[in-house]
């Protein structure tokens, strides 16, 4: 494969708050009302005038591995052994805003109103086309002021409740990796990407983990 670069171009950065009392709500839920990383809109997440795009300079989903290094001692036979077992991986959503406390409904007083509470977050790379991730993730508050004269800045590290979903790909051609390992119940692939993923006539097609289809 050649060498390959991208560039933002047209971020999304958009939360609402986690609402436990939504009608079939289900802790699975990656997104507002469970709908699938393929289908979500902005207006999921825009009820609530919760998208600041606009204030966003740098957005990305940031994995932390998780490893513990078990040690054998030396001994007279033999030198000392180090076994690495490899955990679950940890994620935060990391993003620097330009701050907006002039603003009254703005995203450093969202931040701060909201803080530790458990909002669904949709981070876009280009618009809400792939590639894009969805998930849980908790609110931090930012930094509120700084030096004098200068356009004032706040980074955030929210912490990710569990493993996101995200979809690689474009706007014509895309797979998703889903954070459970597996599609959820009752998903299907989208007519376009079904017809794209149809094995050809002979061809043994198996269900994969992190993919829709497989074909081999």
């Amino acid at each position: 494969m050649s060498s390959h670069v991208f560039k933002i171009q047209a971020g999304v950065l958009a939360f609402t708050l986690v609402d436990t009392a939504a009608v079939g709500y289900l802790p699975e839920w990656q997104t507002p009302g469970g709908i699938a990383i393929d289908a979500i809109t902005l207006a999921a997440y825009t009820a609530d005038g919760n998208e600041f795009s606009c204030q966003v300079t740098s957005g990305a989903l940031t994995a932390s591995p998780n490893t513990t290094d078990d040690s054998t001692p030396a001994t007279f036979c033999d030198p000392e052994q180090t076994e690495t077992t490899v955990g679950v991986t940890s994620f935060t959503l990391d993003a620097t805003i330009l701050q907006d406390p002039d603003f009254p409904d703005g995203a450093s007083a969202f931040a701060m109103e909201n803080d530790t509470k458990e909002c669904f977050f949709i981070l876009g790379l280009d618009g809400v086309n792939p590639p894009k991730t969805v998930g849980r993730c908790r609110m931090v508050a930012g930094a509120f002021g700084g030096d004098a004269r200068v356009t004032l800045t706040a980074d955030l590290s929210l912490p990710v409740s569990r493993k996101p979903d995200t979809e690689y790909g474009n706007v014509t051609t895309s797979r998703i990796v889903w954070g459970s390992g597996e599609p959820p119940a009752g998903w299907t692939p989208p007519a376009p990407l079904a017809a794209a993923t149809a094995a050809p006539a002979g061809a043994k097609t198996t269900t994969n983990t992190s993919d829709a289809v497989t074909t081999e």
